[in-house]
C-alpha cells in the first residue's frame, strides 16, 4: 500500500488547490458536516457545475480521445478530495454528470453522445436516476415499470421512487422492463426520457429533515423515441452495472470525516464537555475510525492504481463510512444535552442545526447505495466465504 504521493501527483494537487482558490468563492463553502439543505441556493450549484466544467474538470477521468484528462485513479481521488477539503458545494447535475454522461460516452449511439453529454455537464440539462421503485430497490431485478414498442417509439408505464433531484431535473435515465418473459436480469432496457412530457408526474417525498429532494416519478404512456434507447433493448442490466461502476467513495469522504471530527473536537470544547472523559473518549474513537478509514482507502486506491478491478471489499468502505458517520451525529447531538432535540431550523439550535441535520441524514446513510445488511451479507459470503443462511 502507498501512504505517500509522488511529486507529480502533488504538482497535480497543487494545481487543483489552486484554481479552486481562484475560483471558489468564500462563501459558496461549506463546513464539512451536515447533509443536503433545500434552501442551498441552486443556482449556486449550477453556476459552480458551470465553472468547473469550463475548468476542464467534469471530465477529468474521460479518456483524451474523449475530450478528457485521462486522469489516474490518484489523480480523481486527489481532485475529490480539495474539493471536499475546500468545501465546494456540489453540483446541481451531479447524477447526470457522474453516472449518465460517462455511462453514454461508454454505451451510446453517437447521436446521443452528440445530444446530451455536453448539455448534461454545462448544467444545460439536469438529469435524475430512475431505477428504483416501491418493491424494487435492493432487489432492482425485480423492477415492473413496463416498455412496450410502438413502431420507431416506446411506451412507458409504471412507477420509479427515490429519484433525487427529479423535480428539477429535465430527463432521467431510466430502466424499464422490455421482455416480461425474459429472466430478472435480461429483458430490460436501459431509456433517456423526458420529464417534461404530459406522461410524467413528479411528485415529491417529504423527508424527516423537511426537505423534499427525493421524488417519485410516474409513467403514464410516457413517450420514449426509439433513438434514446441506450444499447440493446434486452441489455439495459449491464447498462445500469457499467452506471454503478462510476459511483465514486474513497479519499473524498475520509476527508470529509476527518474534517468532522475536527468540527466535532471544537463543539464539545465549545459547549463545555471538552473535559469529560466520556466525550473524550468518544472524540478519540471518532479520530482513530477516520484514520483507519482514510488507510482503507489508500489500499483501494492503491489496488485502482495497479490496475486492479473494484472487488467486494468495496462493500467495507460502505458499511464502514456508513455505520460510523452515525456514531460521530450522535455524539454531536449527545453533547449538546436538552439542545440536541432542537430541530435544525429553531432559532435555538446550536451551529445553525447542522449537527442535527446531519444527524438525519446519517440514518439514511446505512439504507441508500446498498443497506448495511446487504453489505455484511456480501462481505461474509464474498469476501469471508461464509456459507449462505437460509
Amino acid at each position: 500500500m502507498d501512504l505517500k504521493f509522488s511529486q507529480e501527483d502533488e504538482a497535480f494537487r497543487q494545481e487543483v488547490r489552486g484554481w479552486l482558490d481562484a475560483n471558489l468563492a468564500a462563501d459558496w463553502r461549506h463546513r464539512g458536516v451536515g447533509g443536503y439543505r433545500e434552501d442551498e441556493d441552486e443556482n449556486v450549484q449550477r453556476h459552480w457545475q458551470k465553472q468547473l466544467h469550463e475548468g476542464g474538470w467534469l471530465k477529468l477521468a474521460w479518456p483524451r480521445e474523449s475530450g478528457g484528462r485521462g486522469a489516474t485513479p490518484v489523480q480523481q481521488a486527489i481532485y475529490q478530495e480539495e474539493l471536499a477539503a475546500a468545501g465546494a458545494p456540489p453540483i446541481l447535475g451531479r447524477l447526470g454528470v457522474s453516472l449518465a454522461a460517462p455511462t453514454i460516452n461508454l454505451l451510446g449511439s453517437q447521436w446521443q453522445k452528440d445530444t446530451y453529454i455536453e448539455r448534461i455537464l454545462a448544467c444545460e440539462e439536469v438529469w435524475a436516476q430512475g431505477f428504483s421503485e416501491p418493491n424494487a430497490g435492493s432487489d432492482l431485478a425485480g423492477l415492473k415499470t413496463r416498455a412496450v414498442k410502438d413502431g420507431d417509439r416506446w411506451i412507458l408505464n409504471g412507477q420509479k421512487v427515490w429519484s433525487s433531484g427529479a423535480h428539477y431535473s429535465d430527463r432521467s435515465f431510466l430502466l424499464a422492463r422490455t421482455d416480461p418473459e425474459a429472466p430478472p436480469h435480461k429483458g430490460i432496457g436501459y431509456f433517456i426520457v423526458d420529464l417534461k412530457q404530459p406522461g410524467v408526474e413528479v411528485r415529491r417525498i417529504r423527508q424527516l429533515t423537511g426537505g423534499g429532494e427525493f421524488c417519485e416519478i410516474f409513467l403514464n404512456d410516457a413517450v420514449v423515441e426509439d433513438r434514446d434507447l441506450v444499447g440493446d433493448q434486452t441489455e439495459g442490466w449491464k447498462a445500469a452495472m457499467t452506471t454503478f461502476g462510476f459511483e465514486r467513495g474513497g479519499l473524498a469522504n475520509a476527508s470529509r470525516f476527518e474534517s468532522a471530527v475536527v468540527s466535532l473536537a471544537n463543539l464539545a470544547r465549545n459547549l463545555g464537555q471538552g473535559s469529560d472523559p466520556l466525550v473524550r473518549q468518544r472524540v478519540a474513537q471518532a479520530k482513530i475510525e477516520a484514520h483507519t478509514f482514510r488507510m482503507n482507502g489508500l489500499r483501494a486506491l492503491t489496488k485502482a492504481q495497479q490496475g486492479a478491478a473494484p472487488g467486494p471489499e468495496a462493500s467495507l468502505t460502505k458499511l464502514y463510512w456508513s455505520e460510523m458517520d452515525k456514531r460521530i451525529q450522535e455524539t454531536a447531538v449527545a453533547v449538546q444535552g436538552q439542545y440536541g432535540a432542537l430541530s435544525p431550523d429553531d432559532a435555538y439550535a446550536v451551529e445553525e442545526g447542522r449537527w442535527q441535520l446531519g444527524w438525519m441524514w446519517s440514518q439514511a446513510e446505512t439504507i441508500y447505495a446498498g443497506s448495511s445488511e446487504i453489505q455484511r451479507n456480501i462481505i461474509a459470503e464474498r469476501v469471508l466465504g461464509l456459507p449462505r443462511g437460509r
